[in-house]
């Protein structure tokens, strides 16, 4: 009986230390599951994966852009909520409401710079201008460059390149990897001062992972590099195929757009 009691006590003692070692580690299942949007926010997940080799990783797709699982849909929080992701590339408006209700995750840094970008008819003074649903700052971006005169139309960001197409709106805020190639005349949404279109939410509790550490690496690292005109040019071919031409490279520099992290060294 002596033997069966020490026998238990040693089991618990070694559950106990595993579980508060590597806590993450069981609650994942082993893979660190990474939300990301399907647009130029979540291009630097799929190039730290592809490129840069991050180890365990599972990015899914789940707050792409499109239909209802954009990240600021009820949806995509509640999968937060629930545990099912270690981290996540969410827009502002999506990460604050996120973190109002839900003290578990904190902002780590701004990863994205002027990625939204405006695309106007030439020649008309825009009336209307299409912006995605449930993005408070795309609607501030049409007022801060067209003023008071000119009205934002809330749709699904899926809508936007089609009601621009029809003249729905006189012109639409999108994703700079949609919008780079539609006909208009494109302009930045940042202003002198840049707007941060994406940040990375992280669960406080992954912070206690080793691979954490790892992560913010190679984070860093992927920011610098895609960066650079001829590796971004690349990176889109294979996050995207799409090739973009040396004018398009030209444009996406003047409109401002930037990858960025400021988190201090680890």
């Amino acid at each position: 009986m002596k033997k069966m009691l020490a026998a238990t006590a040693a089991a618990v003692l070694l559950l106990f230390t595993f579980f508060t070692v590597f806590p993450q580690r069981e609650e994942s299942g082993g893979k660190v599951k990474i939300g990301t949007p399907d647009d130029t926010g979540g291009m630097i997940i799929h190039y730290l994966i592809n490129e840069k080799g991050f180890q365990g990783a599972e990015a899914r797709d789940d707050f792409e852009i499109y239909p209802v699982k954009d990240c600021c849909s009820s949806t995509s929080q509640w999968a937060l909520s629930t545990g099912q992701y270690n981290l996540a590339v969410m827009c502002p408006d999506a990460a604050a409401s996120l973190i109002e209700k839900d003290g578990r995750f904190e902002i780590a840094g701004p990863c994205l710079a002027n990625s939204d970008i405006v695309v106007v008819k030439p020649g008309l003074t825009p009336r209307k201008i299409g912006v995605a649903r449930n993005r408070s700052h795309q609607a501030q971006i049409a007022a801060d460059i067209f003023g008071k005169g000119c009205a934002a139309v809330p749709m699904l960001p899926s809508a936007l390149p089609c009601a621009y197409e029809k003249s729905a709106v006189d012109g639409v805020v999108v994703d700079a990897l949609r919008g780079i190639s539609m006909e208009g005349e494109k302009l930045s949404a940042g202003g002198a001062t840049g707007h941060v279109t994406y940040v990375l939410v992280v669960s406080k509790r992954f912070k206690e992972d080793p691979r954490y550490r790892e992560f913010i690496s190679l984070f860093r690292e992927s920011v610098d590099e895609l960066n650079n005109p001829d590796i971004l040019r690349k990176e889109i071919g294979r996050y995207k195929n799409i090739e973009l031409s040396q004018e398009e490279i030209e444009t996406w520099n003047r409109l401002g757009i930037r990858y960025i992290f400021t988190t201090p060294e680890m």
